[in-house]
């Protein structure tokens, strides 16, 4: 994590909870946030919540800085989204309004994020309170886009 460059882009759209479209020097860029995965914006009500929350957490600031984690098979810049109050991947996870997708995970970040999301967890927030949460990548198995 250390050394890594920090993108400088301004931002055009949430498109759901861990989607926004962004632009840095005239190019726009799909930016997936690195290791959460919000709840789908048809899992009820928590998917629509996500997204209005990450919308919240992003309106006061006029620009976003983002470290580039990777590149995924769609072509999205997958990367941490930083703020002047912090990482929004964590709070969104300490919120309870994403959840660790630990199997993109690399050790640099696995215990931080889990850490994040163990917080939600305990204090049951978001889609935590549900009893027994449909995970949002078991979520998509069981409902495949046409």
């Amino acid at each position: 994590m250390a050394g890594q460059a920090r993108i400088k882009f301004h931002i055009d759209q949430v498109k759901d909870g861990d989607t926004i479209v962004a632009t840095t020097d005239g190019a726009t860029e799909n930016i997936r946030l690195y290791g959460v995965d919000c709840p789908e914006l048809a899992q009820a009500p928590y998917g629509q919540a996500s997204r209005q929350r990450l919308q919240k957490l992003l309106e006061p600031y006029e620009e976003i800085e983002v470290i580039e984690v990777d590149r995924d098979r769609y072509g999205r810049l997958v990367g941490e989204v930083w703020v002047i109050d912090g990482c929004i991947n964590t709070q969104m996870l300490c919120e309870g309004h994403a959840v660790a997708y630990v199997r993109h995970l690399s050790n640099d970040y696995r215990r931080r994020y889990l850490d994040a999301e163990a917080i939600a967890r305990r204090a049951k927030l978001q889609f935590w309170k549900q009893p027994n949460p449909m995970m949002p990548w078991e979520y998509r198995r069981l409902n495949p886009r046409k």
